[in-house]
């Protein structure tokens, strides 16, 4: 395998034996970074990934051909993170370092005491998280949902092995807190759940951990959370290679 990093990565269509960029990503291949006919980049498309040179330029799209297959990196654990939706632009950079983390799933989740309370945005979210993806280099696209009760959610956890709730004034802390294939992480709005959303959430079987002694934002809270379980399963991951 050839170094392969130096070249530009693109979000495409991958057929036999050959891709197309089209959309955004062809404006921004053509318009912006000015590539030619013969020049290489890379494409994926969310589950291969391929070297490939440019062999045709349309005025919407660009084929490439491939070159090689380039292996896959992928997060070792199934990790989603429901988490209240703070307020202004915070949740935007939320999206992309949750991404970077290796986060598979992102649920904006609304709470009693969540005050952002938001309009049809899910396009701008999977920008986001398409431009997080092409930054990190990561094989998988991660799911952004479509805002959620807090009851909804709940509901949704039954479909994982393990979920944590960070909980003001838990006794465990996450640091040693277990985790699996499927762990749902939920994190609520800052002044934390309510008592009977704490109630709800605990009785839906979620294991209410704390996150240090220190008051944090919203989406710090989530980035912290997500970085400690996710770098303990690539430890473990690396250990048992």
């Amino acid at each position: 395998m050839r170094w392969i990093g130096s070249f530009h990565r693109f979000f495409g269509e991958i057929y036999e034996g050959f891709g197309v960029i089209g959309g955004e990503e062809f404006l921004h291949l053509r318009k912006v970074l000015r590539l030619r006919v013969g020049d290489k980049v890379r494409i994926f498309n969310g589950e291969r990934e391929f070297l490939a040179e440019i062999v045709e330029m349309e005025k919407d799209k660009a084929k490439v051909k491939f070159i090689e297959e380039i292996p896959k990196l992928l997060p070792p654990i199934d990790l989603a993170v429901a988490v209240s939706i703070p307020k202004g632009s915070r949740f935007d950079d939320l999206i992309e370092k949750l991404v970077e983390i290796g986060v598979s799933r992102i649920i904006p989740t609304i709470c009693e005491r969540t005050v952002k309370r938001p309009g049809e945005r899910k396009d701008r979210w999977e920008r986001i998280v398409l431009s997080a993806v092409k930054q990190c280099e990561r094989s998988d696209i991660p799911e952004i949902t479509e805002p959620m009760s807090l009851n909804d959610v709940l509901r949704l956890s039954e479909n994982y092995e393990v979920k944590i709730a960070g909980i003001i004034g838990a006794q465990k802390n996450i640091s040693s807190c277990p985790y699996g294939k499927r762990t749902l992480i939920l994190i609520g709005p800052e002044g934390d759940f309510t008592e009977e959303e704490k109630e709800k959430i605990i009785s839906s079987g979620f294991l209410p951990v704390n996150l240090g002694g220190i008051i944090l934002r919203v989406e710090t809270a989530a980035m912290v959370s997500a970085s400690v379980i996710m770098q303990r399963a690539w430890d473990e991951s690396s250990n048992n290679r």
